[in-house]
């Protein structure tokens, strides 16, 4: 079988890693003194679940469906699936089932609007929870960000996908909670996961959910 090009990323781990990311690339994560033959032995070990691994990824980039705004198309809102119905209203309305949009709202307008709307959420959220967790952000903005759902800068400014308005509140708020939590440790360690859970007891079931919809990030 053919060597199998890889990204390599060293840090203090312990043990070797595969994942594939959005581009059906091979990343490889090594602890820093793990030698080349090892790394080459564990991928060629692995190669029939990275090969099947990245030809899923390979297939859903092909038929994946841009959205396009269209009557009927469905959206997740706040982790409920809703039917975009184009209708003589004068701005976007959610009710039980479907999302009414003005008939000539172009996407760009729609896009405004799901992010205004996941500002909103996302300030609420973090207060609450700073307060909860007696902590202070600096700063706090939404981002095109297609990678990651939040991020935590060295001065503590926070950062979080607009995208996350489509996923349940329970997925927010763990965002908010992470992001919050890497104000007291810069890293995801040991201690860092405790933290977490000490404010969200079940938050592997909401991180779970984030890594089976990270497509969610390419949809608009």
């Amino acid at each position: 079988m053919d060597d199998i090009p890889y990204e390599l990323v060293r840090s203090k781990r312990k043990t070797l890693a595969l994942t594939i990311n959005r581009e059906a690339g091979l990343v490889v994560r090594a602890p820093m003194q793990a030698g080349e033959e090892a790394i080459s032995a564990f991928i060629r070990e692995k190669a029939r679940w990275i090969i099947d691994k990245q030809r899923q990824i390979m297939d859903y980039r092909a038929n994946q469906a841009p959205f396009t705004l269209e009557n009927g198309q469905s959206l997740l809102f706040l982790g409920k699936s809703y039917a975009v119905l184009r209708d003589s209203v004068r701005k976007v309305t959610v009710e039980q089932t479907c999302i009414r949009v003005p008939k000539r709202m172009p996407l760009e307008g729609f896009v405004d609007w799901l992010r205004e709307q996941c500002g909103k959420i996302i300030r609420k959220r973090l207060n609450y929870y700073a307060r909860l967790m007696g902590v202070k952000y600096a700063s706090t903005r939404l981002s095109e960000a297609k990678r990651r759902w939040g991020s935590c800068g060295s001065k503590n400014n926070l950062n979080f996908a607009w995208r996350l308005v489509m996923c349940p509140q329970s997925v927010i708020d763990y965002v908010v909670v992470h992001e919050l939590s890497h104000i007291v440790y810069k890293n995801h360690g040991a201690h860092f996961w405790s933290h977490v859970a000490a404010v969200m007891p079940n938050f592997k079931k909401e991180r779970n959910w984030l890594r089976q919809n990270h497509k969610l990030l390419d949809l608009i």
